[in-house]
């Protein structure tokens, strides 16, 4: 058995087109690992007020992002207790608030995983 470091990985998680309370996109976890860092865009921007979406792992929050109106982009705040997963652990996008008087679009969340 190796005991050289894994590098970390980035995994993408997309959403396209219009947004809406209920936009959720969710993967199986192929390995056991920590998530260590988590930023996400939006090709068109909210107008009004902010998006606002969650990466979960399971049912807890692992990362919380905010996108003010006009902007494009927000780094994620973490949850340190929150981002250990198992292999198999269901990860998801799940957005909560698009913007008052236009919602934005094509959400990507980019993660930083290291696995182990």
């Amino acid at each position: 058995m190796s005991t050289a470091a894994l590098a970390p990985s980035t995994i993408t998680l997309n959403i396209a087109g219009g947004l809406a309370t209920t936009s959720i996109v969710t993967m199986r976890m192929p390995f056991a690992g920590k998530i260590t860092g988590a930023t996400v865009a939006v090709t068109t921007a909210p107008v009004g007020s902010a998006l606002t979406a969650d990466l979960k792992v399971g049912s807890d929050v692992a990362a919380a992002f905010s996108i003010a109106a006009a902007a494009t982009s927000a780094a994620g705040t973490l949850t340190a207790a929150n981002c250990d997963f198992t292999e198999g652990a269901l990860v998801s996008l799940d957005v909560s608030a698009v913007g008052s008087s236009t919602a934005g679009s094509n959400i990507t969340v980019a993660f930083t995983v290291v696995e182990g």
